[in-house]
Protein backbone atom coordinates (compact mmCIF):
# COMPACT_ATOMS: atom_id res chain seq x y z
CA UNK A 1 0.00 0.00 0.00
CA UNK A 2 1.14 3.46 -0.56
CA UNK A 3 1.93 6.24 2.03
CA UNK A 4 0.48 9.42 1.51
CA UNK A 5 4.61 10.50 1.32
CA UNK A 6 5.09 8.28 -1.69
CA UNK A 7 1.47 9.71 -3.01
CA UNK A 8 2.62 13.75 -2.68
CA UNK A 9 5.16 13.81 -5.49
CA UNK A 10 2.39 11.50 -7.81
CA UNK A 11 -0.72 12.56 -9.79
CA UNK A 12 -3.27 10.81 -8.57
CA UNK A 13 -6.27 9.66 -11.07
CA UNK A 14 -9.75 8.81 -9.18
CA UNK A 15 -12.07 6.76 -10.34
CA UNK A 16 -15.61 5.73 -8.89
CA UNK A 17 -17.57 3.25 -9.94
CA UNK A 18 -20.88 1.35 -9.18
CA UNK A 19 -21.29 -1.49 -12.18
CA UNK A 20 -19.08 -3.93 -13.17
CA UNK A 21 -18.27 -3.89 -17.07
CA UNK A 22 -17.05 -0.22 -16.44
CA UNK A 23 -15.01 -1.58 -13.33
CA UNK A 24 -13.34 -3.74 -15.82
CA UNK A 25 -12.20 -1.14 -17.99
CA UNK A 26 -10.97 0.94 -14.72
CA UNK A 27 -9.31 -2.07 -13.96
CA UNK A 28 -7.45 -2.24 -17.15
CA UNK A 29 -6.71 1.72 -17.03
CA UNK A 30 -5.40 1.52 -13.48
CA UNK A 31 -2.66 -1.54 -14.58
CA UNK A 32 -1.76 0.42 -17.46
CA UNK A 33 -1.15 3.88 -15.85
CA UNK A 34 0.37 2.17 -12.57
CA UNK A 35 4.29 0.92 -11.82
CA UNK A 36 6.26 1.13 -8.52
CA UNK A 37 7.89 3.94 -8.86
CA UNK A 38 6.15 5.60 -11.80
CA UNK A 39 4.38 9.19 -11.64
CA UNK A 40 0.41 8.27 -10.79
CA UNK A 41 -0.97 7.20 -7.77
CA UNK A 42 -4.72 5.11 -8.27
CA UNK A 43 -7.54 5.40 -6.66
CA UNK A 44 -10.47 3.21 -7.23
CA UNK A 45 -13.72 4.10 -4.82
CA UNK A 46 -16.19 1.29 -5.82
CA UNK A 47 -19.67 -0.63 -4.64
CA UNK A 48 -21.00 -3.67 -4.84
CA UNK A 49 -20.48 -5.60 -8.46
CA UNK A 50 -18.20 -3.32 -9.32
CA UNK A 51 -16.07 -3.76 -6.07
CA UNK A 52 -16.44 -7.67 -6.65
CA UNK A 53 -15.22 -7.47 -10.18
CA UNK A 54 -12.16 -5.26 -9.01
CA UNK A 55 -10.97 -7.97 -6.44
CA UNK A 56 -11.44 -10.45 -9.15
CA UNK A 57 -9.26 -8.32 -11.81
CA UNK A 58 -5.49 -9.03 -9.97
CA UNK A 59 -4.97 -5.57 -9.32
CA UNK A 60 -1.55 -4.35 -7.86
CA UNK A 61 -0.49 -3.58 -4.36
CA UNK A 62 0.00 0.09 -4.86
CA UNK A 63 -3.48 0.41 -6.19
CA UNK A 64 -5.65 1.52 -3.95
CA UNK A 65 -9.34 0.22 -4.04
CA UNK A 66 -11.85 1.64 -1.16
CA UNK A 67 -15.49 0.61 -0.85
CA UNK A 68 -18.66 2.25 -0.54
CA UNK A 69 -22.02 1.13 -0.46
CA UNK A 70 -25.14 2.13 -2.49
CA UNK A 71 -27.68 -0.67 -0.85
CA UNK A 72 -27.48 0.96 2.34
CA UNK A 73 -28.68 4.65 1.32
CA UNK A 74 -32.20 5.12 2.45
CA UNK A 75 -33.18 9.09 1.37
CA UNK A 76 -31.97 11.38 -1.45
CA UNK A 77 -30.11 13.45 1.34
CA UNK A 78 -27.79 10.06 1.99
CA UNK A 79 -26.91 9.81 -1.89
CA UNK A 80 -26.70 13.23 -2.20
CA UNK A 81 -24.14 13.23 1.34
CA UNK A 82 -22.38 9.99 0.05
CA UNK A 83 -21.66 11.69 -3.62
CA UNK A 84 -20.13 14.69 -1.65
CA UNK A 85 -18.06 12.22 0.49
CA UNK A 86 -16.59 10.62 -2.41
CA UNK A 87 -16.04 13.56 -4.66
CA UNK A 88 -14.29 15.54 -1.72
CA UNK A 89 -12.02 12.37 -1.33
CA UNK A 90 -10.29 12.62 -4.82
CA UNK A 91 -10.47 16.44 -4.57
CA UNK A 92 -8.78 17.26 -1.69
CA UNK A 93 -5.62 15.19 -3.02
CA UNK A 94 -5.69 17.35 -5.88
CA UNK A 95 -6.76 14.37 -8.11
CA UNK A 96 -5.89 15.42 -11.73
CA UNK A 97 -8.64 13.41 -13.26
CA UNK A 98 -12.31 12.30 -11.57
CA UNK A 99 -13.52 9.54 -13.89
CA UNK A 100 -16.77 7.64 -13.17
CA UNK A 101 -18.98 5.18 -14.73
CA UNK A 102 -22.01 6.71 -16.27
CA UNK A 103 -25.10 3.52 -16.09
CA UNK A 104 -26.07 3.81 -12.49
CA UNK A 105 -28.66 6.40 -10.71
CA UNK A 106 -25.90 7.16 -8.72
CA UNK A 107 -23.60 8.19 -10.87
CA UNK A 108 -26.21 11.44 -11.76
CA UNK A 109 -25.35 12.70 -8.18
CA UNK A 110 -21.87 11.50 -8.79
CA UNK A 111 -21.41 14.14 -11.73
CA UNK A 112 -23.25 16.89 -10.41
CA UNK A 113 -21.26 17.72 -7.52
CA UNK A 114 -18.58 16.92 -9.22
CA UNK A 115 -18.94 18.89 -11.72
CA UNK A 116 -19.30 21.54 -9.68
CA UNK A 117 -16.13 21.45 -7.89
CA UNK A 118 -13.85 20.59 -10.83
CA UNK A 119 -12.90 21.10 -14.38
CA UNK A 120 -11.18 17.60 -14.23
CA UNK A 121 -14.32 15.66 -13.64
CA UNK A 122 -15.23 13.00 -16.46
CA UNK A 123 -18.34 10.10 -17.09
CA UNK A 124 -16.93 7.51 -18.97
CA UNK A 125 -19.77 6.12 -21.32
CA UNK A 126 -18.18 2.32 -21.24
CA UNK A 127 -20.75 0.96 -24.38
CA UNK A 128 -19.60 0.88 -27.90
CA UNK A 129 -22.96 1.20 -28.97
CA UNK A 130 -24.63 4.29 -30.22
CA UNK A 131 -27.96 3.55 -28.17
CA UNK A 132 -28.64 1.19 -25.20
CA UNK A 133 -31.78 -0.30 -24.63
CA UNK A 134 -33.60 -0.74 -20.86
CA UNK A 135 -32.41 2.18 -19.15
CA UNK A 136 -28.34 2.71 -19.85
CA UNK A 137 -29.24 5.16 -22.33
CA UNK A 138 -31.75 7.28 -20.35
CA UNK A 139 -29.48 7.41 -17.16
CA UNK A 140 -26.18 8.04 -19.46
CA UNK A 141 -28.24 10.82 -20.57
CA UNK A 142 -28.89 12.51 -17.31
CA UNK A 143 -25.34 11.51 -16.36
CA UNK A 144 -24.35 13.77 -19.33
CA UNK A 145 -26.19 16.51 -18.39
CA UNK A 146 -24.89 17.05 -15.30
CA UNK A 147 -21.00 16.52 -16.83
CA UNK A 148 -19.05 18.79 -18.16
CA UNK A 149 -16.65 16.10 -19.88
CA UNK A 150 -17.78 12.70 -21.52
CA UNK A 151 -14.67 10.13 -21.74
CA UNK A 152 -16.14 7.45 -25.07
CA UNK A 153 -14.52 3.99 -24.84
CA UNK A 154 -15.59 3.52 -29.03
CA UNK A 155 -13.72 6.34 -30.05
CA UNK A 156 -16.10 7.01 -33.19
CA UNK A 157 -18.43 8.07 -30.43
CA UNK A 158 -16.24 11.00 -29.27
CA UNK A 159 -17.87 13.81 -32.03
CA UNK A 160 -21.01 16.10 -31.77
CA UNK A 161 -23.62 14.02 -33.18
CA UNK A 162 -21.83 10.78 -31.36
CA UNK A 163 -25.20 9.85 -29.69
CA UNK A 164 -28.08 11.14 -31.84
CA UNK A 165 -30.51 10.94 -29.51
CA UNK A 166 -28.12 12.69 -26.81
CA UNK A 167 -27.35 16.38 -26.52
CA UNK A 168 -23.56 16.63 -26.44
CA UNK A 169 -23.59 20.86 -27.07
CA UNK A 170 -21.06 22.18 -25.10
CA UNK A 171 -19.27 19.08 -23.35
CA UNK A 172 -15.81 17.90 -23.74
CA UNK A 173 -15.28 15.23 -25.65
CA UNK A 174 -12.49 12.26 -26.12
CA UNK A 175 -12.37 8.91 -27.31
CA UNK A 176 -9.65 6.56 -25.72
CA UNK A 177 -10.47 3.38 -28.02
CA UNK A 178 -10.60 0.80 -25.40
CA UNK A 179 -12.51 -2.28 -25.37
CA UNK A 180 -11.09 -5.63 -23.51
CA UNK A 181 -9.48 -7.59 -26.20
CA UNK A 182 -7.17 -9.10 -24.33
CA UNK A 183 -9.60 -10.24 -22.40
CA UNK A 184 -11.30 -12.28 -25.72
CA UNK A 185 -7.81 -13.16 -26.87
CA UNK A 186 -7.37 -15.25 -23.71
CA UNK A 187 -10.40 -16.54 -23.83
CA UNK A 188 -9.71 -17.56 -27.68
CA UNK A 189 -6.64 -19.08 -26.87
CA UNK A 190 -7.91 -21.15 -23.34
CA UNK A 191 -10.76 -22.18 -25.41
CA UNK A 192 -8.01 -24.16 -28.17
CA UNK A 193 -6.41 -25.05 -24.92
CA UNK A 194 -8.72 -26.15 -22.29
CA UNK A 195 -11.74 -26.82 -24.08
CA UNK A 196 -11.85 -30.45 -23.63
CA UNK A 197 -10.83 -30.58 -20.07
CA UNK A 198 -13.23 -27.90 -18.80
CA UNK A 199 -16.12 -29.81 -20.55
CA UNK A 200 -15.12 -32.78 -18.91
CA UNK A 201 -15.21 -31.37 -15.33
CA UNK A 202 -18.38 -29.58 -15.83
CA UNK A 203 -20.49 -32.88 -16.99
CA UNK A 204 -18.69 -34.96 -14.06
CA UNK A 205 -19.71 -31.78 -11.57
CA UNK A 206 -23.25 -31.91 -12.50
CA UNK A 207 -23.79 -35.67 -13.24
CA UNK A 208 -24.76 -35.20 -17.12
CA UNK A 209 -23.45 -37.78 -19.49
CA UNK A 210 -21.55 -36.27 -21.88
CA UNK A 211 -22.16 -38.57 -25.01
CA UNK A 212 -25.99 -37.20 -24.68
CA UNK A 213 -24.94 -33.66 -25.35
CA UNK A 214 -23.76 -32.61 -28.47
CA UNK A 215 -23.31 -29.02 -27.86
CA UNK A 216 -23.31 -26.48 -25.13
CA UNK A 217 -24.88 -23.26 -25.84
CA UNK A 218 -24.73 -20.21 -23.72
CA UNK A 219 -27.36 -17.76 -22.55
CA UNK A 220 -25.36 -14.63 -21.20
CA UNK A 221 -28.58 -12.33 -19.52
CA UNK A 222 -29.09 -8.90 -18.67
CA UNK A 223 -30.19 -6.86 -15.72
CA UNK A 224 -32.81 -4.35 -16.72
CA UNK A 225 -36.88 -3.90 -17.31
CA UNK A 226 -36.57 -4.55 -21.08
CA UNK A 227 -34.68 -7.68 -20.37
CA UNK A 228 -36.65 -9.30 -17.52
CA UNK A 229 -40.09 -8.34 -19.20
CA UNK A 230 -39.35 -8.79 -22.61
CA UNK A 231 -36.17 -10.48 -23.70
CA UNK A 232 -35.85 -13.14 -21.64
CA UNK A 233 -39.66 -14.32 -21.01
CA UNK A 234 -39.34 -14.82 -25.46
CA UNK A 235 -35.94 -16.33 -25.10
CA UNK A 236 -37.63 -19.00 -22.73
CA UNK A 237 -40.70 -19.61 -24.59
CA UNK A 238 -38.63 -20.24 -27.95
CA UNK A 239 -36.15 -22.55 -25.76
CA UNK A 240 -39.38 -24.28 -24.45
CA UNK A 241 -40.06 -25.09 -28.10
CA UNK A 242 -37.19 -26.08 -28.94
CA UNK A 243 -37.13 -28.75 -26.13
CA UNK A 244 -40.38 -30.16 -27.08
CA UNK A 245 -39.69 -30.69 -30.72
CA UNK A 246 -36.68 -32.61 -29.16
CA UNK A 247 -33.91 -30.70 -29.64
CA UNK A 248 -32.43 -32.47 -27.06
CA UNK A 249 -28.77 -33.10 -27.54
CA UNK A 250 -27.77 -29.48 -26.91
CA UNK A 251 -27.38 -28.62 -23.02
CA UNK A 252 -28.98 -24.63 -22.23
CA UNK A 253 -27.02 -23.15 -19.59
CA UNK A 254 -27.78 -19.92 -18.40
CA UNK A 255 -25.61 -17.27 -17.64
CA UNK A 256 -26.91 -14.92 -15.13
CA UNK A 257 -25.80 -11.07 -15.15
CA UNK A 258 -23.39 -10.65 -12.12
CA UNK A 259 -26.07 -7.91 -10.68
CA UNK A 260 -28.96 -10.01 -11.67
CA UNK A 261 -28.34 -12.90 -8.82
CA UNK A 262 -29.22 -11.01 -5.70
CA UNK A 263 -33.09 -10.71 -6.80
CA UNK A 264 -32.79 -13.78 -9.28
CA UNK A 265 -35.60 -12.85 -11.02
CA UNK A 266 -34.37 -14.93 -14.41
CA UNK A 267 -33.43 -17.60 -11.81
CA UNK A 268 -37.16 -18.28 -10.64
CA UNK A 269 -38.11 -17.68 -14.37
CA UNK A 270 -36.35 -20.72 -15.81
CA UNK A 271 -37.30 -23.22 -12.67
CA UNK A 272 -40.47 -22.04 -13.91
CA UNK A 273 -40.15 -23.22 -17.20
CA UNK A 274 -38.84 -26.46 -16.17
CA UNK A 275 -41.46 -27.47 -13.44
CA UNK A 276 -44.40 -26.39 -15.85
CA UNK A 277 -42.85 -27.95 -18.53
CA UNK A 278 -41.11 -31.33 -17.01
CA UNK A 279 -37.86 -30.11 -18.11
CA UNK A 280 -35.14 -32.22 -16.03
CA UNK A 281 -31.67 -31.87 -17.50
CA UNK A 282 -31.36 -29.90 -20.90
CA UNK A 283 -31.27 -26.50 -18.84
CA UNK A 284 -29.06 -25.24 -15.75
CA UNK A 285 -28.20 -22.59 -14.44
CA UNK A 286 -24.57 -21.82 -14.33
CA UNK A 287 -22.46 -21.51 -11.12
CA UNK A 288 -19.43 -20.48 -13.72
CA UNK A 289 -17.79 -17.44 -14.21
CA UNK A 290 -18.13 -15.84 -17.49
CA UNK A 291 -14.90 -16.44 -18.64
CA UNK A 292 -15.67 -20.14 -17.78
CA UNK A 293 -18.61 -19.91 -19.41
CA UNK A 294 -17.11 -18.61 -22.61
CA UNK A 295 -14.61 -21.32 -22.74
CA UNK A 296 -16.67 -24.31 -22.75
CA UNK A 297 -19.70 -22.48 -24.72
CA UNK A 298 -20.38 -24.34 -28.29
CA UNK A 299 -22.42 -20.93 -29.05
CA UNK A 300 -23.10 -17.39 -26.83
CA UNK A 301 -26.76 -16.15 -26.78
CA UNK A 302 -27.67 -12.76 -25.82
CA UNK A 303 -30.19 -9.95 -25.76
CA UNK A 304 -27.93 -7.09 -25.34
CA UNK A 305 -24.67 -6.76 -24.00
CA UNK A 306 -21.48 -4.98 -24.19
CA UNK A 307 -19.97 -8.10 -24.09
CA UNK A 308 -21.16 -9.51 -27.65
CA UNK A 309 -18.41 -8.63 -29.58
CA UNK A 310 -15.97 -10.63 -27.24
CA UNK A 311 -17.97 -13.43 -27.69
CA UNK A 312 -16.74 -12.86 -31.21
CA UNK A 313 -13.34 -11.78 -30.91
CA UNK A 314 -12.74 -15.42 -29.24
CA UNK A 315 -14.26 -17.48 -31.95
CA UNK A 316 -17.69 -18.52 -30.41
CA UNK A 317 -20.38 -18.71 -32.45
CA UNK A 318 -23.33 -16.03 -31.41
CA UNK A 319 -26.89 -15.34 -31.67
CA UNK A 320 -29.21 -12.66 -30.52
CA UNK A 321 -32.57 -14.11 -29.06
CA UNK A 322 -35.11 -11.72 -27.76
CA UNK A 323 -38.46 -10.09 -28.84
CA UNK A 324 -37.13 -8.25 -31.17
CA UNK A 325 -33.61 -7.31 -33.42
CA UNK A 326 -31.51 -4.87 -31.13
CA UNK A 327 -29.34 -3.50 -34.26
CA UNK A 328 -26.04 -3.89 -32.23
CA UNK A 329 -22.55 -4.51 -33.94
CA UNK A 330 -22.60 -7.85 -34.35
CA UNK A 331 -25.93 -7.43 -35.75
CA UNK A 332 -25.38 -4.52 -38.37
CA UNK A 333 -22.37 -6.34 -39.70
CA UNK A 334 -23.73 -9.65 -40.14
CA UNK A 335 -21.82 -11.53 -37.13
CA UNK A 336 -24.72 -12.77 -35.29
CA UNK A 337 -27.18 -15.14 -35.86
CA UNK A 338 -30.79 -13.38 -35.11
CA UNK A 339 -34.10 -15.08 -33.45
CA UNK A 340 -37.10 -13.50 -32.74
CA UNK A 341 -39.36 -16.44 -32.81
CA UNK A 342 -39.34 -20.29 -31.94
CA UNK A 343 -38.48 -21.18 -35.56
CA UNK A 344 -35.48 -18.81 -36.21
CA UNK A 345 -34.15 -20.07 -32.60
CA UNK A 346 -33.96 -23.77 -33.52
CA UNK A 347 -32.46 -22.61 -37.11
CA UNK A 348 -29.58 -20.45 -35.30
CA UNK A 349 -28.93 -23.17 -33.16
CA UNK A 350 -28.45 -25.64 -36.39
CA UNK A 351 -25.86 -22.82 -37.74
CA UNK A 352 -24.13 -22.52 -34.70
CA UNK A 353 -23.77 -26.05 -34.27
CA UNK A 354 -22.39 -26.25 -37.89
CA UNK A 355 -20.14 -23.37 -37.73
CA UNK A 356 -18.39 -25.07 -35.29
CA UNK A 357 -17.08 -28.10 -37.37
CA UNK A 358 -16.35 -25.34 -40.23
CA UNK A 359 -13.56 -22.67 -37.82
CA UNK A 360 -11.79 -20.56 -40.39
CA UNK A 361 -8.67 -18.68 -38.73
CA UNK A 362 -8.58 -16.19 -41.86
CA UNK A 363 -12.37 -15.34 -41.60
CA UNK A 364 -11.98 -14.88 -37.98
CA UNK A 365 -9.35 -12.11 -38.55
CA UNK A 366 -11.35 -10.54 -41.20
CA UNK A 367 -13.89 -9.91 -38.17
CA UNK A 368 -11.67 -9.06 -35.85
CA UNK A 369 -10.35 -6.28 -37.94
CA UNK A 370 -14.43 -5.19 -38.88
CA UNK A 371 -14.98 -5.43 -35.16
CA UNK A 372 -12.42 -3.53 -34.22
CA UNK A 373 -13.44 -0.68 -36.77
CA UNK A 374 -17.03 -0.62 -35.36
CA UNK A 375 -16.13 -0.66 -31.88
CA UNK A 376 -13.69 2.28 -32.11
CA UNK A 377 -11.02 0.00 -30.92
CA UNK A 378 -7.04 1.58 -30.74
CA UNK A 379 -4.71 -0.27 -29.80
CA UNK A 380 -3.12 2.83 -28.04
CA UNK A 381 -5.16 2.93 -25.81
CA UNK A 382 -3.39 3.15 -22.85
CA UNK A 383 -1.38 6.42 -24.69
CA UNK A 384 -4.55 7.98 -25.23
CA UNK A 385 -5.51 8.03 -21.16
CA UNK A 386 -2.25 9.27 -20.93
CA UNK A 387 -2.72 12.11 -22.90
CA UNK A 388 -5.53 12.95 -21.38
CA UNK A 389 -4.61 12.91 -18.12
CA UNK A 390 -1.56 15.85 -18.97
CA UNK A 391 -4.00 17.80 -21.30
Amino acid sequence: MTTNIETTFKTLVCFIVCDSGPAGHFAAFSKSLYQDNGPYHIEIHASGPALAKLQDSNLPDGIKVVSFQLNRLASTEEEEKLAKELNNKCHQQNARLIITDIGNKFDIKLQEFSSAITNNSWTYYDNPEVFVPGGYSLIAHETIKKSKNVLFANMNLAKANGLPDIDLTNKTLYGVGYYPTEQAEMIYRRRITEKTTHRAQFFAKHKLNELQYHQIFVYFGGNNQVYFEHAFPAFLSFLRDAIQQNETTFLFLIQQHPAAKQENLDGKMVTKLMQDNNIKCSVLLSDLTSDQAQILADGAMYYQTSMGPQFALAGIPVMQVGHDIYDDVLVRNRLSYTATDSHEFIAGLRKMQQQNTNDDNDKLNEQKQLIYQAIGYNPNWSKNLEELIKR
